[in-house]
């Protein structure tokens, strides 16, 4: 089986196989200080592209101010100019943007990440498993989406260790957001998802809310799940997979008819979006 390569684009220009990226004095490399985006591409053209740079934007804001945003946005774009012809390569492609500081912390470097990528049929159709992570949710959202991530992938990784799909986060007994993706529950008919501070504000899930599903905003106690039907059922929302539904968490089985449902639902409508051009 042949295995599709990661490209590499760093400030306009392709990098060889094995070319590094940041100078191992960047604060990237010796702090995790950078701020990244993740997008599908499909059709040539990723999806949700502005509502991205907008979050990246703001990302950047939270940790340097508004003017390092905007030079970074700058870098950001010139980056995206030059890969642009390499969108129609793949039918979906998975689009990884990261922004950090050059080794004298002077100017911004752009990395683009490029490669296909394909959600399992079977994750689509029947939904995935999922485990609460080992450690709590740590509450950052205000402060965008950081490449200080490590938290994150530990807890899929784990999740991945444990034959699970996905991590849930808790913090005190709510569960938060899952570690690629956000949360949303149906509760009585109706369907809702943590907007706190304390979670990263989901650009996919704003993008179904702009198509016209109605969303509300709640928090989701933990114990819900153990309690039959509080939970009518659980969908992870997410920039590559779109909308998945959650089987089980923990071992324990969940409603599934609604969420499976819903998840196909909302994942035609936001590629239907995406098709009229509008994400």
């Amino acid at each position: 089986m042949s295995i599709t390569p990661i490209r590499y684009c760093l400030d306009g220009r392709w990098l060889v196989p094995g070319e590094a990226a940041f100078a191992p004095t960047s604060g990237l490399v010796t702090a995790g200080e950078g701020w990244f985006e993740t997008l599908r591409v499909e059709g040539g053209r990723p999806m949700f592209l502005e509502a991205h740079l907008a979050r990246l934007e703001r990302s950047v804001a939270a940790g340097l101010g508004d003017a390092q945003a905007e030079h970074a946005l700058h870098t950001a774009h010139r980056c995206l100019a030059a890969m642009q012809a390499s969108f129609s390569e793949f039918p979906i492609g998975r689009l990884r943007l990261l922004l950090a500081l050059d080794a004298a912390g002077e100017a911004w470097q752009a990395l683009g990440e490029w490669g296909a990528h394909a959600s399992s049929p079977a994750s689509l159709a029947d939904g995935i498993g999922a485990v609460t992570a080992s450690f709590p949710h740590p509450g950052l959202g205000r402060l965008g989406k950081s490449a200080s991530y490590h938290w994150s992938i530990a807890a899929r990784r784990e999740a991945l260790a444990r034959g699970a799909g996905e991590a849930l986060f808790l913090r005190d007994g709510r569960l938060m957001e899952g570690s690629t993706g956000g949360l949303v529950w149906r509760r009585a008919g109706l369907w809702y998802t943590e907007d706190s501070d304390a979670v990263l504000p989901s650009v996919t899930l704003a993008a179904l809310r702009g198509c016209g599903v109605a969303i509300g905003s709640d928090g989701l106690r933990a114990d819900s799940l153990t309690t039959d039907g509080v939970i009518e059922g659980l969908v992870l929302v997410s920039a590559l997979r779109l909308a998945v539904a959650i089987r089980e968490v923990d071992g324990r089985a969940l409603p599934t008819a609604a969420s499976l449902a819903a998840a196909t639902e909302w994942r035609e409508a936001l590629l239907a979006t995406h098709a009229r051009g509008q994400g």
